[in-house]
């Protein structure tokens, strides 16, 4: 049997054998914040080309994760982001696409996902978008039909497709102007049929 590698607790990914009888529908937890480590994430910010936006990513004492800062269109900036990465790409090809759980605070976020290509990271990321409710807990369904390759902030050219059995990177991003305070509660990320 092949297994099927998930985002989880402190190794990031953990195997377990792919299940031919999960129903249309069905949802498998792939990352849960009651039990992974803030370590096992890092925030990448627009300082990396001289801006001065800034987050955090700190868990919660209920059970989820709360990324959170402030982003500045200063110096030319406009993003924060923070990600974690596997040690082995994930086959998520019996998949339709990832659900995420989030407590929002009106803004728009972006989920990004990267891949492995002919054995290396690729340069570019796959994202999606979606929005969210100032206090809510909202679930948001995103299809890996859906996600679209983006590199600095830009269409990638070929628009090549994503592949769902090598994923190696995933995400959040706030960007497009959204300047002043932010914060994004991320109860959990699941994989769905």
């Amino acid at each position: 049997m092949t297994g099927l590698l998930l985002f989880a607790s402190e190794s990031i990914f953990e195997p377990i054998h792919k299940d031919k009888n999960i129903q249309d529908g069905a949802e498998i937890t792939i990352i849960d914040f009651s039990n992974t480590s803030a370590a096992n994430w890092q925030i990448v910010n627009d300082s990396v080309m001289g801006g001065i936006s800034r987050s955090t990513l700190e868990l919660h004492d209920k059970g989820y994760a709360l990324f959170s800062g402030s982003v500045s269109l200063e110096n030319n900036g406009g993003f924060a982001s923070v990600r974690t990465q596997a040690r082995a790409p994930a086959d998520l090809s019996e998949f339709e696409g990832l659900s995420v759980r989030v407590l929002g605070d009106g803004k728009i976020y972006s989920l990004r996902l990267k891949t492995v290509k002919n054995g290396r990271i690729a340069r570019y990321s796959f994202e999606t978008r979606f929005d969210t409710v100032h206090g809510e807990w909202q679930t948001h369904k995103l299809p890996f039909s859906e996600f679209k390759p983006v590199f600095r902030g830009r269409d990638v050219s070929g628009n090549p497709e994503l592949n769902t059995d090598s994923i190696i990177e995933l995400g959040f991003m706030i960007k497009d102007g959204q300047d002043g305070p932010f914060s994004l509660g991320v109860h959990s990320i699941s994989v769905y049929r």
